[in-house]
C-alpha cells in the first residue's frame, strides 16, 4: 500500500505554484538499498556490454561519449561507498571475466578468494568488507 510521504507539503506547494494543480506524492516504490544497488550494477553491466558490442560489431568507438559518464558514475560510487568499494565495483563491471567468459576470483589480503556471480554477491561482500 502506498502512503503519502511525510514532509511532502513543501514539494506539493511548489508543484501547485508551478503547475496550478494539486498533486499527491506517494512512496510506493518497494526498494531497498540492496535492490537499488543491484539494479544500478545490472544496468551498468548491460551498458558496458553494449558499448563493447557496438565497437566489436560496428567498429564505432563510443568512449569519447561514454568516458565522461563513467567518470561521473565512478565518482558517485566513491562518494557513496568509499574509494575501495568503488574500485571493487568497477573491477566487477569491467574486469571480472576472463576472455573465455569464466569469472576471475577476487583475492583478498589473506589469500581468500571470492567469486562474484551476481550484483547481490558484490553487495554482500561490500557490506561485509566496507561497512558504513
Amino acid at each position: 500500500m502506498s502512503e503519502e510521504i511525510n514532509g511532502s507539503d513543501d514539494v506539493k506547494k511548489l508543484f501547485r505554484h508551478i503547475l496550478g494543480s494539486e498533486i499527491t506524492i506517494r512512496d510506493n516504490i518497494d526498494a531497498t538499498e540492496a535492490g537499488v544497488f543491484n539494479l544500478f550494477i545490472t544496468k551498468l553491466e548491460e551498458s558496458y556490454s553494449k558499448e563493447n558490442r557496438v565497437f566489436e560489431e560496428g567498429g564505432i568507438d563510443l568512449s569519447k561519449i561514454t568516458d565522461p559518464m563513467w567518470f561521473v558514475i565512478e565518482n558517485s560510487f566513491k562518494f557513496l561507498y568509499g574509494e575501495d568499494a568503488a574500485q571493487l565495483i568497477f573491477w566487477y563491471i569491467f574486469d571480472r571475466f576472463n576472455p573465455d567468459g569464466s569469472i576471475i576470483p577476487l583475492e583478498d589480503e589473506q589469500g581468500k578468494k571470492y567469486i562474484f556471480k551476481t550484483p547481490d554477491d558484490l553487495w554482500s561482500y561490500i557490506n561485509h568488507r566496507f561497512p558504513q
